[in-house]
């Protein structure tokens, strides 16, 4: 109980700063906050007491965000969009990163900031973790958080407090970089968060699994440094003092070596005030430490409020301190304790992070108690392995080797465990799209919440049960029209006029646009079960391309565009600060996929930006041959450019320019395609033509319109074509059909 008065304060403060920020009324709410927590707190007086200590508490709470407002009102108001020239502490080795401001324009000023953008090298030296760069950059708000586009930086070499780390993280790098298969790829990403060999086939298993988090430096990671470098001291004869000061050094020591991340921060402040309770002999309570933990976050870097990251590392440390326990002991009814703890836990924290993980994506893993009930024990191995790989690499590179490849063994059978799981039937269930699907999480978790407060645990599951089951219906049904789709290969989403093209192989993602508006292209990736995009193609930047990049942010591993104009920065930002790379096509370009090759067909390299210089990309499988042409909005122009540079023959193609009248027939009739997909919704244009309909046909393409039947999925086989679709064709009978074999 003790603990609540501290936890629900620091609740309603987060959730008041997070609407906020997220409205963009920071400065209403700091001058409001305060004379609304008087309002209550008078107005609880009238109360019952039992009505009257809520209010209270929300009370406290709603002051607590006056001061969280106050600190996200002054980082607003820090004016680094006037600044000239930065100076910046890098806190990342590549873009996106963390960045502190220390300087503008030679003043001192210090800012915690996000580096979207910045050169790969200059005068030699690279970007490096605790080196100071000094440049021009574009600067805006996002938020409460400032955003960075450097184009040119004078790099220095890293700061004594930060150079020592470097060599560990190569060390580790080095000795893991022959290990093989997904154990190898995983390796770093266990022990120090550093994912960039994951495959996408892999990264899309771990995330669809619900083990994702084991590649996220957490909790757990800093339980196991702080523990150690404790206990080690301790064995030593240490005194407490000694023994937390330690502690504390290795605990900075790791934030520093696997930067500073959101779930970082969160456990780093967590381990700082429990060794500062035992250094003062004051014990405080789990719960009443996250809150304390969170409220200190917040204060120093507000922005976090609406991070998804720092949000999920929250929840679950506070469902495995609420709840890990109370289901364990339900669970000993019928298992071994044991056995019961180890579901306990992955329960807890993935049922008080539901209502985060199902906005982020609207589908809810079935498989992920499993997954981390198989896979969480070998984590810890692997990370302490990992740790010690680290610290012998700079010393000794023989026993580094040595205890990577220890390190593989769990890290193996993690990814083994990952990659199983993804292919069980029903991995994944649908879910209503935000907001409903956050309504309908966070009533699973009341009423797990309320169950157990009233010791009525089993009866608040089987309500929650029951709420998850028709949630899960509900988001189902318009998927039901799609038929046994789950072998689909292509899929023209519904995304109104505009495009949005997926191709999928085994674990791995391209999608081509992404059509209008968020809405339409999220409804389409969580019926066809899409949560991870590998590849992101850009064919360009006309808002029917890209208008629903949002629906993709943060789910995106790489991003290929056409020329650059004045619209592309607002979209190719957002995706870098979700995490993606970019790059430009040009012709005879090629990245592949997993097991999908795609190629660039068009630009050249030489075309102003516009639709004459769209990406136009071809897709293919190797045993399979070529499967899928884009043209993007290529007219017929460009389109004859493109026949003579050389056009590849495919079994699908997509229409360009919606089907516009602007086509070249003997470009459909070089690709000799099957199936002709035209994107295309409510218009004024005109589309798609009846003479572009009439190309199709002509060259051997029946045509298959989004407008006319909904998203459009495909299988494809030695045989033929089977295509599933929302809805029938509206036109006359055969129109939308594809009768046989192309």
């Amino acid at each position: 109980m003790h603990d609540l008065r501290l936890a629900i304060p620091v609740g309603v403060a987060w959730a008041v700063l997070a609407v906020l920020t997220t409205t963009g009324h920071l400065g209403v709410g700091a001058i409001a906050a305060a004379p609304v927590a008087v309002v209550m707190l008078i107005g609880a007086s009238w109360l019952p007491e039992r009505a009257a200590s809520g209010v209270r508490l929300g009370a406290v709470g709603v002051a607590l965000s006056a001061a969280l407002l106050a600190g996200a009102v002054g980082a607003a108001e820090a004016g680094l969009d006037a600044c000239d020239q930065l100076t910046l502490v890098l806190l990342g080795e590549a873009p996106p990163a963390e960045v502190v401001v220390v300087g503008c324009d030679g003043a001192g000023a210090v800012r915690s900031a996000m580096l979207l953008r910045a050169p790969e090298a200059v005068d030699g030296a690279a970007l490096a973790i605790g080196a100071t760069a000094v440049g021009s950059c574009d600067a805006w708000l996002d938020g409460a958080r400032w955003l960075l586009a450097c184009d040119a930086l004078e790099v220095g070499e890293p700061e004594a407090w930060a150079a020592w780390a470097s060599p560990l993280r190569d060390g580790l790098l080095a000795a893991s970089a022959s290990l093989p298969g997904g154990g190898g790829e995983l390796v770093p990403g266990l022990s120090i968060g550093d994912t960039r060999r994951l495959s996408p086939g892999l990264e899309a298993a771990m995330l669809e699994t619900g083990l994702s988090h084991l590649t996220a430096v957490s909790g757990a990671n800093c339980v196991i440094v702080v523990g150690a470098a404790f206990q080690g001291m301790a064995a030593l004869g240490a005194p407490r003092w000694a023994r937390v000061l330690v502690a504390a050094a290795s605990l900075a020591g790791f934030a520093l070596l696997v930067t500073p991340e959101p779930s970082v921060v969160r456990a780093g402040a967590m381990a700082a005030i429990a060794l500062l309770g035992i250094a003062t002999g004051r014990r405080t309570g789990a719960l009443a430490l996250l809150a304390l933990a969170v409220l200190v976050v917040l204060a120093v870097q507000p922005h976090l409020a609406t991070s998804p990251g720092f949000a999920l590392s929250a929840l679950a440390t506070c469902g495995l301190v609420v709840h890990a326990a109370p289901i364990a002991r339900a669970l000993a009814r019928w298992l071994p304790m044991p056995l019961a703890a180890l579901i306990a836990v992955p329960t807890a924290a993935q049922l008080w992070c539901l209502p985060v993980l199902v906005v982020l994506d609207a589908q809810v893993s079935l498989v992920a108690v499993l997954a981390n009930l198989l896979a969480g024990p070998a984590a810890p191995i692997a990370t302490i392995a990992g740790l010690a790989v680290c610290l012998a690499a700079p010393l000794a590179p023989g026993v580094a080797a040595a205890l990577a490849w220890i390190a593989w063994v769990p890290a193996a059978w993690i990814a083994g465990v990952a990659e199983a799981s993804r292919t069980l039937p029903a991995a994944q269930a649908p879910w209503p799209a935000a907001p409903w699907g956050a309504v309908a999480a966070a009533a699973v978790l009341a009423a797990i919440v309320l169950g157990h407060a009233r010791g009525r645990l089993l009866r608040g599951a089987a309500i929650a049960t029951a709420i998850g089951v028709v949630a899960s219906g509900t988001a189902a049904l318009p998927g039901l029209r799609m038929g046994a789709v789950s072998d689909w290969r292509i899929a023209q989403c519904d995304v109104g006029q505009g495009s949005a093209t997926l191709v999928r192989e085994g674990g791995a993602t391209v999608l081509v646009d992404v059509g209008p508006d968020p809405a339409p292209l999220a409804a389409c990736l969580r019926m066809l079960g899409v949560a991870r995009v590998d590849l992101l193609v850009l064919t360009h930047f006309d808002r029917d391309h890209v208008g629903g990049v949002d629906a993709v942010v943060g789910r995106v591993g790489a991003v290929v565009h056409g020329p650059l104009d004045e619209r592309a920065a607002p979209v190719t930002e957002a995706l870098a600060a979700g995490g993606a790379t970019a790059a430009e096509a040009d012709r005879g370009d090629a990245w592949h996929v997993g097991a999908i090759r795609v190629e660039a067909l068009w630009p050249t390299g030489q075309d102003e930006p516009g639709n004459d210089a769209s990406v136009a990309v071809a897709l293919d499988l190797p045993g399979e041959g070529l499967e899928l042409v884009v043209l993007g909005d290529l007219g017929a122009e460009a389109q004859a450019r493109l026949l003579r540079e050389g056009a590849p023959r495919a079994r699908v193609v997509v229409a360009a320019h919606h089907g516009s009248a602007d086509q070249l027939q003997a470009l459909y009739g070089a690709i000799g395609a099957s199936v002709g997909l035209v994107g295309v919704g409510p218009n004024d244009y005109g589309h798609p033509t009846g003479e572009a309909l009439r190309i199709l046909r002509d060259t051997g393409a029946e045509p298959l319109r989004t407008d006319e039947r909904g998203t459009i999925a495909l299988e494809l086989s030695p045989e033929g074509v089977r295509v599933w679709s929302e809805r029938e064709p509206s036109g006359p009978p055969g129109s939308g059909d594809v009768g046989g074999p192309p």
